[in-house]
């Protein structure tokens, strides 16, 4: 059985050219670290680092034993369908001891997209 210690919480995003595009999932991961004590970090499929790779590797070398991957994006396309499952068996496949899963989609779930409704209602 793992503790919570031992799981580490990976926020995935897409990523980007331009620097600032980070500063929002910064905010999202600094506002989770100051509500848990649970390990976590961000990762980016492309243009940032570290990668999903990289962000695995960091939470493996600290005595992570379990690790859940939540997909940073509004709506599932292919990275989300297709890119994110290949690392994950990729990742699987280097570190079997590994327990590692993802949720679905932030934009899957009913609170985000009524917190964005509710923002879309306050501009009226």
């Amino acid at each position: 059985m793992t503790t919570k210690q031992s799981t580490g919480i990976i926020l995935f995003a897409h990523g980007s050219r331009d620097p600032n595009w980070r500063l929002p999932f910064e905010a999202i991961l600094d506002h989770f670290q100051k509500s848990h004590a649970q390990p976590a970090a961000l990762a980016f499929l492309e243009c940032m680092q570290p990668s999903l790779s990289e962000a695995i590797d960091k939470m493996i070398d600290s005595g992570i034993h379990e690790i859940r991957v939540v997909p940073v994006f509004l709506a599932v396309g292919s990275h989300v369908r297709k890119d994110l499952p290949i690392l994950l068996e990729q990742a699987r496949a280097r570190h079997p001891q590994l327990s590692i899963t993802a949720t679905a989609a932030i934009g899957e779930q009913p609170a985000i997209q009524a917190a964005i409704a509710e923002f879309a209602l306050s501009v009226i």
